[in-house]
């Protein structure tokens, strides 16, 4: 029988006989919280105990929600809520033409009535889980022995649940954790009328651009308010003039008090990916190959895009959006390489895997459990990587150019809608990467060509190609299903012995679920003899500002600096050494009272690789501090209805 997912009934056995598990490094899964040391907690400022948080039904927790890829926060009861600028940049990029260009300008609401209806975005946040892993793994083992078939069969049943559980009012994922020897139903609540409140303006919002991305100090504005709305009746629903906001069932009080260092802080969001548990060869394949192929291939996009959209007004709006995300992804790629390499992971991770096959090799009963899983996981990697060239140039073909990928769409079905991959912003650079991803198939090595390729006349362009492509991204996928249903078996007892031999550390790689960072505000050393310290103000700001972008104040900002020079010292973003990834943007840094003090929004360059390696020397995330965004609408851009609204209209 199925069982509600309450703390009292959570079976992961994530104490593996541990008295308490280490706080400052791990994206905590809700229901883990209680096993923290909560007397280490309290001692260093935690005010809130472990049902305040999560009582396995709601808490604190329940005012962080997810927002197109990013996190977010309530900060009312009226429905308001603060994220990134970047995480609604795609909106407001939507809503800006040539004559009213908001992303350069900023936006403020003056009342409710001039909320702007935000395309495509979507809010969620978890309203309850359930224990599914005995569907789950019955639907496997009635698939029979095929690994291909069982993790199709898997996918299968992890469709039916979440669409058995879905209504007008609740939404559904099933998601799996531990390398799927869990798995949860997450019941949400998805609103789909956002609109947009507040954005400064652009040079604020991302000011220092692509310079400053993955750096610190950083002096970056990065918020911006949207709300949600509602049917009068309360249900979710698409945008109506009658809708009303939402009422949440939990929001986040701000803080003026700020944070100084050493203080505790939490983070509350959704995650992306991370990939923790890795082999060494995985990770060696990931250093050596796949990220330096997507270095050039995002290279290569922006300098065509820029070149195509370069100045024509509409063009450069148009393809805004796709160029940040570009940029972001280049740096990121950078980061990774570099981290890799200067943090020696992958000898590490041999040191580790000699470790921990040394530890399984001294005990009998171990040896019988988990003697060969470290052997199985390699050997899987190695195949993949022993073919990884010729299958991430499939990919290429697959996705990277425009063109082509609408032409394999319509090689599939000659009826398909193809509009939306042709009207894309991308499609402006789809030449250039058209030649790139060719490129890369004309270099594979003798053993690794694609056969549709090397059979293709190029005087037929991506239509010729496209037919000539199908039976072997088929073999793909075929492969990858087989090699997914591998996983399946092996991945649970790989994570069983990896969590029993690392003890009072253990928790699941990240996945876009609800998570818990705790930290503490703190500064760095990057390198010999530099000491980073953890909080930039505005005065950093100002000499920071040159006049040219990316580093320009608006005018409005510094004729308020010369008549008020004391707010100089306004603190702007600030560092602790949280647990965070791709998805954390966003998320709400809060203090030991559970009050909003930042958004996360970006971690340190030399915490780029922490997706496979965390480190308490380096891994440093970025949050932008809320005194900044109080400050910024009380005296820059004024919206006192929302300072009122979220309880700070008085001056700090």
């Amino acid at each position: 029988m199925r069982k509600l997912f309450f703390i009292a009934t959570f079976t992961v056995g994530i104490l593996a006989g541990s008295a308490w598990l280490l706080a400052d490094e791990g994206q905590w899964l809700p229901e883990q919280l209680r096993a923290l040391d909560w007397a280490d907690l309290e001692a260093r400022g935690l005010e809130l105990g472990p049902e305040e948080i999560w009582d396995g039904q709601e808490g604190l927790l329940t005012a962080a929600v997810q927002i197109n890829g990013c996190s977010a926060s309530f900060v009312s009861s009226e429905g308001l809520l603060l994220t990134n600028h970047h995480c609604g940049f795609g909106a407001i990029s939507d809503l800006s033409s040539v004559e009213n260009n908001l992303l350069e300008k900023g936006f403020v609401a003056a009342d409710r009535q001039e909320e702007l209806a935000a395309p495509g975005y979507r809010i969620s946040f978890v309203r309850g889980y359930e224990d599914v892993t005995e569907e789950i793994h019955a639907a496997a083992e009635a698939a029979g022995e095929d690994p291909a078939a069982r993790w199709r069969a898997v996918e299968a049943k992890r469709a039916e649940l979440a669409a058995e559980a879905r209504t007008e009012e609740t939404d559904a994922i099933v998601v799996p954790y531990f390398h799927g020897r869990e798995w949860r139903r997450i019941n949400r609540t998805v609103l789909r009328d956002v609109r947009l409140v507040y954005s400064p303006p652009r040079v604020i919002g991302e000011y220092g651009g692509d310079i400053d991305n993955w750096q610190w100090p950083r002096h970056t504005g990065d918020f911006a308010a949207f709300r949600a709305y509602v049917a009068p009746d309360g249900r979710p629903a698409s945008y109506a003039e009658e809708n009303v906001p939402f009422n949440p069932p939990r929001h986040l009080d701000v803080s003026e008090d700020g944070v100084e260092e050493d203080d505790l802080v939490m983070l509350m969001g959704y995650p992306g990916r991370t990939t923790r548990y890795l082999t060494s060869i995985a990770v060696a394949a990931e250093e050596s190959w796949t990220f330096p192929q997507l270095l050039d291939y995002y290279t290569t996009a922006i300098d065509a895009l820029d070149a195509a959209v370069s100045g024509i007004d509409e063009l450069e709006l148009e393809a805004a959006s796709i160029l940040n995300s570009l940029n972001n992804a280049k740096k990121r790629a950078e980061g990774v390489i570099w981290g890799l390499a200067r943090n020696e992971v992958v000898a590490v991770k041999r040191q580790e895997e000699a470790a921990f096959q040394a530890w399984v090799n001294s005990d009998s009963k171990r040896a019988a459990k988990w003697g060969t899983v470290l052997r199985q996981m390699r050997n899987l990697d190695t195949e993949e990587a022993s073919r990884q060239e010729r299958d991430f140039v499939l990919d290429l073909l697959a996705r990277r150019s425009p063109g082509l990928r609408a032409a394999i769409r319509k090689a599939r079905d000659p009826n398909a809608n193809i509009s939306s991959i042709l009207e894309s912003p991308l499609a402006l650079a789809d030449e250039e990467l058209f030649d790139f991803v060719c490129s890369r198939a004309f270099d594979l090595p003798e053993g690794q060509r694609i056969t549709g390729f090397d059979a293709w006349d190029e005087e037929t362009g991506a239509e010729g190609l496209a037919p000539l492509l199908l039976s072997e991204l088929d073999e793909l996928r075929v492969y990858r299903d087989r090699v997914a249903g591998e996983r399946l078996a092996v991945g649970p007892i790989w994570i069983e012995a990896q969590e029993s031999w690392r003890g009072q550390r253990f928790y699941p790689d990240a996945n876009s679920t609800l998570r818990v960072s705790i930290a503490t505000v703190k500064g760095y050393q990057p390198r010999d003899g530099i000491l980073h310290t953890p909080r930039t103000t505005v005065a950093g700001m100002l000499e920071k500002h040159t006049g040219e972008e990316p580093f320009v104040l608006p005018e409005a900002f510094r004729e308020h600096l010369e008549t008020s020079p004391e707010d100089a010292s306004v603190p702007v973003c600030f560092l602790s050494d949280g647990d965070t990834t791709g998805g954390n943007s966003g998320s709400a840094v809060v203090d030991g009272k559970g009050r909003l003090v930042g958004l996360n929004f970006d971690r340190v360059f030399e915490a780029v690789s922490g997706d496979f390696r965390w480190s308490p020397e380096v891994s440093r995330n970025i949050s932008v501090d809320i005194r900044f965004v109080l400050w910024t609408m009380r005296e820059i851009w004024p919206a006192p209805h929302l300072l009122l609204e979220m309880g700070a209209s008085h001056k700090p």
